[in-house]
């Protein structure tokens, strides 16, 4: 697999979108046409009732033309519904697309993941498994559970895995007249990963965002810990942190740690939750991210900025491994 290789891939893919678009854009003018057409004819069939109408008003007059025309309208709404539902549907799921996002990652993101870490094994297809989110407990996984973009790999001598990972939440509520409403909820789309240590950590310990982080975090995961601050006034309003005990606690939050920690929460909005257990860091990042994806396919792909994309998505490995000294 070369650059070449990818290149031709997302010109088969576009040529073929650009195809299935005009086929779409073709359909929806024949509609419209078609729909001027009734709507001429459906006026000049009434033209006498209208004008009747309009120098002797009637209800039978006006029922007359109502009628009719309201048909018309909500023929014309429904196909206007389907036929806008069919230009937006994404072309995503064409075998083409699939070649070209397989070839992306192939060239792309295996190649510079290896070029940034050790010891790198990355499949695009695979996930992590909703049983090990389960057991970890960290985050709810929801009723409808997906994950991608598997990579394992080590930096700095710390072992860590990362996939994406969106759960969603299936919600009945019932409007004012009795009637059930059933609703997705999106309650996590971002990234799930896990450090693992040469040390053990005997006690287990939680750090939230105050205010974000609380409504995704599983309440099991917080049994048996309780809530301790920090002496760092600032760090306490915008940080959750429970724990078995405060003594390991402490230890884990010094000063660099917590210094640290604040820069990487301003980096990523705030929107880490951070979990020790034994000799596990567990981390759930919900930026509404999807890392590695490839371009829309519209340009010719610059492999100079493909290349830096993959690395500032693994970004957030690096600051975490480097900035909070997890390897130390």
């Amino acid at each position: 697999m070369n650059f070449n290789d990818v290149e031709a891939t997302r010109q088969r893919y576009f040529a073929k979108s650009q195809a299935i678009s005009k086929k779409r854009k073709k359909v929806i003018t024949i509609f419209l046409i078609i729909a001027f057409i009734i709507d001429i004819f459906l006026l000049v069939l009434n033209f006498d009732t209208i004008k009747t109408l309009f120098v002797h008003p009637s209800v039978q007059s006006a029922i007359s033309i109502i009628m009719p025309t309201m048909i018309i309208i909500i023929f014309e709404l429904v196909l206007s519904f389907i036929i806008a539902h069919l230009a937006t549907i994404n072309n995503n799921i064409t075998e083409e697309y699939q070649d070209y996002k397989r070839a992306y990652k192939k060239y792309f993101v295996s190649r510079q993941l290896a070029s940034i870490f050790t010891k790198i094994d990355y499949n695009h297809e695979l996930g992590l498994d909703k049983e090990l989110l389960q057991e970890t407990g960290l985050i709810y996984t929801g009723d409808v559970y997906r994950s991608n973009d598997l990579v394992h790999g080590e930096y700095n001598n710390v072992s860590f895995t990362q996939a994406d990972v969106t759960i969603e939440e299936v919600r009945k509520t019932k409007d004012a007249d009795g009637h059930t409403e059933t609703k997705i909820i999106t309650i996590f789309n971002g990234r799930y990963l896990i450090f693992t240590f040469p040390k053990k950590f005997d006690y287990k310990m939680v750090i939230s965002f105050n205010g974000y982080g609380e409504s995704y975090i599983n309440p099991k995961t917080k049994r048996g810990l309780r809530r301790i601050e920090t002496e760092s006034t600032e760090f306490n309003k915008r940080f959750l942190v429970y724990a078995e005990d405060e003594f390991e606690a402490f230890y884990i939050l010094n000063p660099t740690f917590i210094e640290n920690l604040e820069k990487l929460g301003q980096q990523y909005d705030n929107n880490l939750v951070l979990y020790f257990s034994d000799n596990k860091l567990y981390i759930g990042l919900n930026d509404n991210g999807d890392i590695f994806e490839p371009p829309d396919g519209a340009a010719p792909i610059d492999e100079r900025k493909e290349l830096a994309k993959v690395t500032n998505d693994m970004q957030l490995v690096i600051n975490l491994i480097d900035n909070l000294k997890l390897n130390r």
